[in-house]
């Protein structure tokens, strides 16, 4: 029995180790081969090869946050009679208490952006796209400016929009992009200062020219420089029948020109714009919202505006690394986006009201009926104006710098526009000028905290006709009022 134990013992013994000599000369799987990430070469810092293309990637992010303080006095809207073409609703006629207005708020801001680019025999294909999310509270929602209504019924608000998208190859850029007639476009202000900073829907084609110049040619919507409180219309005494006219249907985009020249001490660029007014009739004095239906035809009218510009950015390495100085001035005729992106004197950019008082509602065009004329004819009678800036960046430390700014812009209106009472439609001369001073910590790179502080003045005329004195404000607004912002931010970017 113990004999049988152990040569079955034996037996076995021998047979697994055949069996293991038998797998050792087996082929062996191997686990497929890892397609590692590949850093692109030719893009510049950020971009990776997206793996099995000859596609680089990079993700940007923005996260920001902003608290804002803004004096509120009381504001008055001058849309007057029957005119319709400045602020209407609730705003028409009204004065809005300053403890109606909120004076603080804030901001909170997510971008999202991604930026691919392949090589072809044309040279660089790219496309772009960037995502922006905001959420507004107080000034930064217009709060309280609804016409009298307290601030408690701003509970704010989030914006989504897509800020960025476009894609260029040979030279075409299509898409949305910041407008090429801009230069300085509020390049380190929070606040807006007068100047053009547009986000545009463009078809553009650029040409280089060669050692550092390039001309461009772009077509820019034209609706997103139209006015949002329309064409003006003079009414009344002297100019016969009320006529109220609107913004008629986009038939000819904005034309944009540039030369841009590009060297290291900075850049200079030109810029002009072609700005297409064309106009429909709106309403008249018997509440009809659309003279015509009646048979006797639509009235018409149409005029063209124009913007050129001029920006010069030098760099001034020789105080300190980082430092330049940015220059820029237009000049604007019926196209009054061009010279203010505020869209009013009054107004800024992030934070709704920056001033109080007499409010001037700017128009690219005022339409104005002759005494005496058929009750559809109207003529328009063009806004000019023109604006100019500074702003000068100098770093103490690479972790410290201020940056020191400001702009002027004025606006007139000829004939008929000037010599009519504001509570006929119509509108005044007006000038501005704003300051102000940012200083920025940078405590590790991509992180930044900044303190903004700006002042804002308005000077402006209540037009009124020949012998007649202008008609009276209500008490406590002022016609030349002025306001100061406080601001404080902190951005991270990755």
């Amino acid at each position: 029995m113990t004999g049988l134990k152990v040569t079955l013992l034996a037996s076995a013994i021998a047979l697994v180790g055949a069996n293991a000599a038998l797998a050792a000369d087996l082929p062996v799987a191997k686990a497929a081969p890892v397609d590692y990430v590949r850093v692109c070469d030719w893009t510049g810092a950020g971009f990776f090869y997206i793996p099995g293309t000859d596609t680089c990637l990079a993700i940007g992010a923005q996260v920001r946050t902003e608290a804002a303080f803004i004096n509120n006095s009381r504001a008055f809207y001058p849309t007057g009679g029957n005119n319709v073409g400045g602020t209407t609703g609730a705003l028409a006629r009204t004065v809005v208490p300053g403890r109606d207005r909120d004076e603080a708020g804030f901001l909170a801001r997510m971008r999202l952006g991604v930026d691919t680019r392949t090589q072809t025999a044309y040279g660089t294909l790219r496309a772009y796209v960037q995502y922006q999310i905001d959420r507004l509270q107080g000034v930064y929602g217009a709060g309280g400016a609804s016409g009298g209504s307290n601030t408690f019924t701003n509970q704010g608000g989030n914006n989504a929009v897509v800020r960025r998208g476009f894609i260029q190859f040979a030279g075409i850029t299509a898409g949305r992009v910041q407008s090429f007639f801009d230069f300085y476009a509020d390049n380190y202000n929070y606040e807006g200062l007068a100047n053009s900073d547009q986000n545009q829907n463009v078809f553009a084609y650029t040409y280089q020219v060669g050692g550092g110049l390039a001309a461009t040619l772009s077509i820019e919507d034209r609706n997103g420089r139209n006015l949002p409180n329309g064409i003006g219309s003079i009414t009344g005494a002297g100019t016969g029948l009320v006529q109220t006219a609107r913004y008629a249907g986009e038939t000819i985009p904005d034309i944009v020109g540039v030369l841009r020249y590009d060297q290291t001490w900075g850049s200079a660029q030109l810029s002009a714009a072609y700005h297409d007014i064309t106009t429909t009739q709106g309403g008249n004095s018997t509440g009809n919202g659309f003279p015509g239906t009646g048979g006797e035809g639509f009235s018409k009218a149409d005029a063209d505006g124009f913007a050129v510009q001029g920006g010069l950015r030098i760099k001034l390495p020789m105080l300190a690394a980082g430092d330049d100085l940015w220059l820029e001035g237009a000049y604007q005729q019926g196209a009054y986006l061009y010279q203010d992106s505020g869209t009013g004197f009054n107004q800024s950019i992030n934070a709704g009201l920056a001033a109080g008082g007499f409010i001037h509602i700017d128009k690219d065009a005022v339409a104005i009926h002759p005494f005496g004329t058929p009750a559809a004819f109207y003529r328009l009678s063009e806004g000019k104006g023109f604006n100019a800036l500074f702003a000068f960046n100098h770093y103490f430390s690479p972790n410290f710098h201020d940056v020191v700014f400001g702009s002027y812009e004025q606006i007139s209106y000829g004939g008929a526009v000037k010599n009519t009472d504001w509570t006929r439609g119509g509108i005044g001369d007006a000038s501005e000028y704003r300051v102000g001073n940012q200083f920025l910590w940078d405590p590790v790179k991509n992180l930044e905290l900044g303190l903004e502080v700006d002042y804002i003045h308005i000077d402006q005329t209540l037009a009124h006709e020949p012998g007649r004195a202008p008609t009276a404000l209500p008490t406590g607004v002022a016609v030349n009022p002025d306001g100061f912002e406080v601001r404080f931010r902190m951005e991270r970017d990755f």
